[in-house]
């Protein structure tokens, strides 16, 4: 059965579309809009700001403002609303860039060599900062320093939200500060290929002159960016605004296809990348309706609609449980069983990448089966049930 996108989903696209192309909206078309549901939705997936700047437009047009669009008090509301989560965007921006500035002049005089990744680089290609709302600053840099950068959070009053226990580090201070620092961009848990692949980073870095900056060029930029999009995609689902960054980041640089191409064929992701670019491009570059992607386009797209921002909680169980059954039937209850037992009992793989000493020592591994799920019991139960009620609500063939 093929994916539909409610009238909604569709609706905050072609907001999108006009905000990124300065078109104003059809007024007939917008007054036919749910404007409470599309806040809503747009909020969920981290798009209210451009949602918002493309309403702007048409307030602007009618020369009443967007009172031309309040049929009623809650629209009102809803509005003003959606006007301070513009304009909150902005003032966070604005935030992070400072708050960024500061720790790299930080840096440069300590001689740490750094790299902005991900929405720091991608809003300044977007036709307003704003559009591209940021949750945080990701900061790749020499992980020989990781220690000398905590004790810099730590004097600027940053509250130490996670330390050396992964491949990023997390500091966050009231009211909007938040930084993930980066010490590698993928760990051998999330893609041996890739890890292996980015394990000499400086090497395809280039350095800006006069600091301790480094930065990709375009295409590896793309690259990272393409790779960062499918792990959230095979994991836990990723909203649409990676298809909208992925429009804006195609628009503003003349890339080498051949070349990307090439690097994502090695890596695995390119048949997924030629889907995603499709849909981005078709949808936010040409304005084509939904009804007109393929079915592949048009599942991948569905998907992420359902998914919001940072995807979701079913979408990730959803798609570990179609790898264990190895296929897109719907999920049997063997499949559900195998995917519990997995839990419980989880492969080496998860001793190597988190508990390394366990690994090397693997006369270790029963008791430390025992005391997870004791831990799991009286820590996360809650957890653990939700978990449990998921797996549940899938859907299940007749066995």
């Amino acid at each position: 059965m093929k994916k539909e996108i409610d009238k909604t989903g569709e609706d905050m696209l072609y907001l999108i579309t006009c905000a990124l192309h300065n078109q104003t909206p059809d007024k007939d078309k917008v007054c036919e809009m749910n404007l409470t549901a599309l806040y809503r939705y747009a909020q969920r997936h981290t798009l209210a700001a451009i949602t918002y700047d493309a309403l702007e437009l048409l307030g602007s047009s009618t020369g009443e403002g967007l009172r031309a669009l309040a049929k009623d008090d809650t629209v009102v509301s809803v509005l003003t609303k959606w006007k301070e989560t513009r304009d909150k965007a902005l003032r966070k921006n604005l935030m992070l860039d400072a708050a960024r500035k500061k720790l790299f002049q930080y840096m440069d005089a300590e001689h740490i060599w750094y790299m902005p990744l991900k929405g720091a680089i991608l809003k300044d290609l977007y036709p307003k900062q704003e559009m591209r709302q940021m949750a945080d600053n990701d900061i790749l840099f020499d992980a020989e320093y990781e220690a000398a950068v905590k004790d810099y959070f730590v004097r600027e009053g940053y509250e130490v939200i996670s330390y050396a226990k992964e491949n990023n580090d997390v500091y966050e201070k009231e009211p909007v500060y938040n930084f993930e620092m980066h010490t590698s961009l993928f760990r051998e848990a999330h893609n041996e290929v890739w890890a292996d692949y980015y394990k000499d980073i400086t090497l395809r870095l280039k350095m800006e002159e006069e600091t301790y900056q480094y930065s990709f060029t375009d295409e590896d930029f793309y690259i990272y960016f393409i790779l960062h999009t499918f792990k959230h995609f095979d994991g836990c689902g990723t909203g649409i605004r990676y298809f909208v960054d992925s429009y804006v980041y195609q628009n503003a640089k003349n890339l080498d296809w051949s070349y990307i191409e090439g690097e994502l064929d090695k890596l695995g992701v390119l048949a997924f990348e030629k889907t995603f670019r499709s849909v981005s491009m078709k949808i936010f570059g040409n304005g084509e309706a939904v009804s007109r992607l393929n079915r592949e386009e048009n599942s991948m797209l569905c998907d992420s609609m359902l998914a919001g921002t940072y995807g979701n909680l079913q979408s990730e169980i959803d798609k570990k449980l179609h790898k264990i059954q190895g296929n897109e039937d719907r999920i049997t209850k063997n499949t559900k069983v195998k995917y519990i037992i997995g839990r419980l009992f989880p492969p080496m793989s998860y001793y190597k990448a988190y508990h390394p000493f366990i690994y090397k020592t693997r006369i270790f591994i029963p008791f430390f089966v025992i005391f997870r799920m004791v831990r799991g019991v009286l820590q996360h139960w809650r957890e653990m049930m939700r978990d449990i009620r998921v797996v549940l609500r899938i859907d299940q063939a007749d066995n």
